[in-house]
């Protein structure tokens, strides 16, 4: 199964239903499901561009958990389209804007579906698509 890399608390939101877009500069001709890991590394605020008060919109965009699974695929989500940001800025909520980049340029992957898994499954990821030979059960 195709799998992707993305730092928490993005994965927990992806797989609880909260995030419907994943934001990235590229396209993406990958459809269907696929598995969604949480990197290992924190999300480090100051590099990624995030203030504290949009750490703390963030943390409270995915229910104020605190504790979230590292180096694990946490579940799967089904892509089913994606377009350029600028097609779907009109329809976002508050909390999607905080959950995503929607720089114009970028792209979205329109996500559906999502599994989280019961326990997180221990996985190395990697940068772009990678293969996960784990049980999506």
């Amino acid at each position: 199964m195709k799998a992707y890399t993305v730092y928490q608390p993005y994965a927990y939101a992806t797989v609880a239903g909260l995030k419907h877009y994943e934001t990235r500069p590229r396209r993406t001709s990958i459809r269907g499901r696929v598995a969604v890991h949480a990197g290992k590394a924190e999300l480090k605020r100051a590099t990624m561009g995030i203030s504290d008060n949009d750490f703390w919109g963030l943390m409270q965009a995915v229910g104020k958990k605190t504790v979230l699974p590292l180096g694990a695929v946490v579940g799967t989500v089904e892509i089913v389209d994606c377009v350029p940001v600028e097609e779907i800025m009109h329809k976002l909520t508050e909390r999607e804007r905080v959950l995503g980049d929607y720089s114009p340029g970028r792209f979205a992957w329109v996500l559906q579906n999502p599994v989280m898994f019961d326990k997180p499954i221990p996985a190395r990821g990697k940068q772009g698509w990678w293969n996960w030979e784990g049980d999506a059960e």
